[in-house]
């Protein structure tokens, strides 16, 4: 009885650390006319949504991508999902996302 309970543990923990985390969906409002590259700062607690950008192009999103990220912009004429070669999240050592940046067209 033990080494079958082993068993089905080991595959249940194994199950667990292969499931895939969901994509977490930043937004951002820009003007109409806007295409560049911007960063976000993610996991920031209070943070506006959808994010407004800075004269930077910074900005501070409550998004805190454990697996992939995505970003969605919304003009006042239009709403762009951007594509992934165009959205990266970067980490920290640990994992941690750290910084989100993406080119709007």
């Amino acid at each position: 009885m033990k080494s079958s309970l082993r068993i089905v543990l080991v595959i249940s923990l194994l199950l667990v650390s292969c499931a895939k985390h969901p994509v977490t969906q930043d937004t951002v409002e820009v003007a109409d006319t806007y295409s560049g590259h911007i960063r976000l700062t993610p996991c920031i607690q209070g943070a506006q949504e959808p994010v407004v950008l800075d004269v930077s192009d910074d900005g501070n999103t409550v998004a805190c991508p454990l697996g992939g990220g995505r970003t969605v912009v919304i003009k006042a004429s239009k709403k762009l999902d951007i594509v992934p070669e165009n959205d990266h999240v970067r980490r920290s050592g640990d994992g941690s996302p750290v910084m989100i940046t993406a080119e709007i067209p």
